[in-house]
């Protein structure tokens, strides 16, 4: 596809929500299954997470997200929008009305001074920075932020029954291994987040290790085969960028062959 016809990059934000394992183990991890009917990845296993409102822009916010720069805070609201309107879990101060998911969930209005409440960044950390490649017809610039909540708050997770038709709390590995079997369908970005996640175990450890990770922007390159996909990575020999930003031991190209995922 020509350069002058590539499709436009839209803002989105999406979060991964923690909580302690029992005893303080693995962390657990809520995923979302989108519904048949959405445009984007129908019946895939998600983050909470989707576009960037107008009112993101404007809401004004509790503290800051470490090393997000500030003309990407738009990002870190969208994201605490996009946890209480897709799952139910408010990251902030104020309690939100008994209407305004509905409201937000209805309309393509954010959250606005008047509802009373305010994003809490401070509940945020930076994990990683998704783009669409360039291939495909609808694209993303989606920043993914990690929160962590309490097996208590955790209860008050439900999906939305519009967008989201089912969820789970799983700990990384467990997720994996039900996106090997086939049980949960997940996109390139989610796969490998918990690939990444899946190595450091608790909740406290990850939110440890966003403290100081690199938030480079990683946009794959999009190669179809005869066998399937092929998702090349940074650091891959085909992809434009020699080396990968972020040091994981994972390999640098994932492919899609017999309805799942894989590390080449």
């Amino acid at each position: 596809m020509p350069t002058s016809e590539l499709a436009p990059l839209r803002p989105a934000a999406t979060v991964v929500v923690l909580r302690p394992g029992p005893e303080d183990g693995a962390a657990e991890i809520l995923l979302l299954k989108r519904s048949r009917k959405v445009g984007f990845f129908p019946r895939a296993w998600v983050f909470p997470g989707g576009r960037l409102d107008p009112e993101d822009h404007t809401l004004d916010a509790d503290g800051e997200v470490p090393g997000l720069r500030p003309e990407h805070r738009a990002f870190a609201v969208a994201a605490t929008r996009e946890c209480f309107e897709e799952c139910g879990l408010w990251l902030g101060t104020g309690t939100p009305s008994s209407g305004l998911r509905n409201r937000l969930l209805d309309t393509r209005q954010g959250i606005v001074a008047s509802d009373g409440i305010r994003p809490d960044l401070r509940r945020l950390r930076q994990w990683g920075w998704w783009a669409t490649p360039e291939v495909e017809k609808r694209r993303y610039d989606t920043r993914f932020f990690v929160a962590r909540v309490t097996r208590e708050e955790s209860k008050a997770a439900t999906h939305d029954a519009r967008e989201t038709v089912d969820s789970e709390w799983a700990t990384a590995e467990v997720a994996l291994q039900k996106s090997v079997s086939g049980e949960m369908f997940m996109a390139p970005p989610t796969w490998r987040t918990l690939q990444e996640m899946s190595t450091l175990g608790s909740a406290t450890s990850i939110w440890q290790a966003a403290r100081h990770r690199p938030v480079p922007c990683v946009m794959p390159v999009l190669r179809r085969t005869d066998e399937g996909v092929d998702i090349l990575l940074p650091g891959h020999e085909s992809h434009p960028e020699p080396v990968h930003p972020v040091h994981v031991p994972h390999s640098r190209s994932i492919c899609w062959r017999d309805g799942r995922w894989r590390d080449v």
